[in-house]
This record gives C-alpha cells, structure tokens and sequence, in this order.
C-alpha cells in the first residue's frame, strides 16, 4: 500500500503540532492558478483601542500558484500579497509579500521527501498613544524559512512523518510619523527552530497514533528590562480522529506542554487539548466547532507567551447550490505569563457568499468583537462590516 492511504489518517490527526504538515499532492494541479479577493470595509474601531475610531478601508489580496510534475515528484512555486488602503487613517495602512517553493518525491521503497523554501516581507503601520495624542508608526518586517518533511510507511496502514523548520524574522528599525521621534528598534529578530514527530495508525474511519514536538526561540536582547524572552517548549500528545460516512467528523488531540524561558522567570507543564468536530444536520445545515487549550507565543503581548484557550461554534446554511448563509461566535482568554494581565474577548460573525460564476463570489459579512484587558482595565469594542469580490482562475 503506498504511502499516501496511510498519510491519510496523518491528515486526520493533524492537529496542530509545531511544524504544519504539509498538504498531499493533488490531481490536476498543474498550471498557473489565479485567485484573488478586493474588499470594502467600514471599522468602527480603526486604532483597535479603548478610544474608538471609524474609518473605510480597502482591502486587495491574491496569489498565484504553479505546479510541475505529477503525484510522484512535482516542484511548485507560489506568491501572495496584501495591501489595505484607509479612506482616513492612512498610518494604519499595510503592505506584504510572500515568495514560497516546494518540492516533493515519492521514492521507491515506500518513503516521501518534501522540502519547502519560503521568504515574506511586510510593512504595517501601527500607532502609539501618549496621553491624548496619537503617533503612527511604520515598521518593515522581513521572514525567512526552511522546512522538511520526511513520511515512511511502516505497513499495516501506519506511517511516521518527521518534520524539522527553521524561520529567521529580521525586524527593522520602527519609524514615527512626520519623524517626529527618532527610528528606534521596537521588536527584535527571533530564530524559531521548530520539531515534530507523529506516528499514526488507521483502521477504516478511525485514525489514532501520537505526536512530539518541540519549539527552541532565540530572541535578540533589546531593551531593559527586554521586551522579549528566549525559551523552549515540549509537547506531548495522544490523537484520535473518527470520520463518519455522514459527512461528520470528530478529532480530538490531549497531551501537555512544558515552556521555560533562558533566564528561568517561568517553568511550567500544562495541560494541552484541541477538540474539533463537524456534523451535518440536514443536507443543507452544518454545524462546526473546536475548543483548545495551550501556549502562545507567536501572538502575545507578553514577553514570554500567554496562556491560550478559545472555543469557537459555528453554523452554515446553504439553501441554494450558489448561496451560503454562515454565522458563530467564539470565546476567547488569553493569560500573560509574566505581565499576569489576562485579555478576555467575546466575539459574533454573519456572512452570505453568492457564487456569481465558475470563477467568482460575492462575500458580504459583519463581525463583532469586545476585548476586556483586566490588569491595564481597557475595554474594547469592534465592529467591521465589509462587501467583497473573490476570483479564482
């Protein structure tokens, strides 16, 4: 049996371990793929602060993509950007780029190999509030990444997928607006160098097995006291995943994380859960949802992690074969390691997409979000409607 059935309960059970799994190849790939969205928002909160501000906004993104090569060796190339434009506050505009390649091969004795290459380059406006004024800032973000995959088929329907990733983020120097401060370096580089390992096996609609990980980060000192800590995180997990002929599905993934920074201000395991699921209620209604549990280090206001648990519930009708009707809510708590501020946001969406045509949508869809912050006591509230046009050639 090749690989690729026995990867199969891999994808199952691929629950967010360190270094993402990479999608299996697909038939019918090949040549250039276009896709591409131009929305219009309107925000009623542009500064994502306390003091609410409203402004539009546009919103442009795409991608191209190219495949060579069939189901046992291919090489890609692809490319995306995104740019926002505000009709107002225009120091809040971004721009970013992202280059990535890919190669796989299936091999003779049963094993595959896929390496990936990528590099993105942004540039995000931002702004900081001293008293009652408000100063934008600009600052340019470079990444750089490597990547390898390594699956063997063991037989009996179960496989072993090694990956190790190493990404290198060079932040430049943060500038203020008409420079009324001097550019000053804000956020340092960091190097994630990241480890997994998942061991899987299938018995028809049930995939099970474990997996290991393990995230080394290096942050550049900057600052006193430093606005970022170096550390290391290890996780363990046992995984499970069931895949109904219904269309349902049900996966769930429950383990713990140890995470300690150099300096040893903070030495903790806790537990780690991800449990995710899908059920078709009638052929036109179906409900989904996923609640986890576990360290946050890549979004955090904290200089070491936070502690994250969100749970999201979401519910899609779709009357018509061109017209989709979606809405949810999700609740989510964020718990700084060393700041102990602890950020609570509650948050609702609605949105109809239209399919015009073969090659494109029209997306109309409003979200609601409050952030309650209890340390710093800031309280927020969002709202951020937008109409959009998706296109995929």
């Amino acid at each position: 049996m090749r690989l690729r059935y026995a990867l199969a309960g891999a994808c199952l059970l691929a629950l967010g371990a360190a270094a993402p799994a990479a999608e299996l190849p697909a038939k019918g790939t090949d040549g250039w793929k276009l896709a591409g969205s131009l929305e219009r928002h309107w925000t009623s909160n542009v500064l994502d602060s306390d003091y609410a501000l409203p402004d539009w906004y546009t919103l442009l993104r795409g991608s191209l993509h190219r495949r060579w090569g069939d189901e046992d060796a291919y090489a890609a190339l692809r490319t995306e950007f995104e740019a926002s434009r505000h009709d107002t506050v225009t120091l809040e505009d971004d721009r970013a780029l992202a280059l990535s390649g890919e190669v796989f091969r299936r091999l003779s004795n049963g094993a595959e190999l896929r390496g990936t290459l990528a590099y993105n380059a942004a540039s995000t406006g931002d702004d900081v509030q001293i008293g009652p004024v408000v100063l934008g800032t600009r600052t340019t973000k470079q990444v750089a990444g490597a990547g390898l995959q390594v699956g063997f088929d063991l037989g009996d329907a179960t496989s072993l997928i090694l990956e190790a990733a190493d990404n290198f983020e060079m932040v430049g120097r943060t500038h203020f607006q008409n420079d009324l401060l001097p550019a000053s370096r804000l956020d340092p580089d960091r190097n994630r160098l990241q480890f997994s390992l998942r061991l899987t096996r299938t018995r028809g609609a049930l995939a099970f097995g474990g997996s290991a990980s393990a995230l080394l980060e290096s942050v550049e000192q900057l600052g006193s006291p430093p606005v970022a800590l170096s550390f290391r995180q290890y996780g363990l997990r046992g995984e499970i995943a069931f895949a109904g002929k219904d269309g349902s599905a049900l996966g769930l993934a429950l383990g713990a994380e140890w995470l300690g920074d150099r300096d040893r201000l903070y030495s903790r395991v806790r537990p780690a859960w991800q449990v995710t699921f899908s059920k078709p209620l009638i052929d036109t209604l179906e409900l989904r949802g996923s609640f986890i549990g576990r360290y946050e280090s890549a979004d955090s206001d904290d200089p070491l992690a936070s502690w994250l648990r969100r749970g999201e519930l979401e519910i899609a009708f779709k009357p018509r074969q061109e017209l989709l009707f979606g809405a949810g809510l999700a609740c989510q708590t964020k718990e700084n390691l060393l700041f102990e501020n602890k950020e609570h946001t509650r948050s609702l969406f609605a949105e109809a997409v239209y399919e015009l045509g073969a090659p494109a949508s029209l997306v109309f869809r409003v979200d609601y979000s409050r952030t309650f912050k209890t340390v710093i006591d800031i309280r927020q509230s969002t709202v951020d409607a937008f109409v959009g046009l998706r296109t995929k050639i």
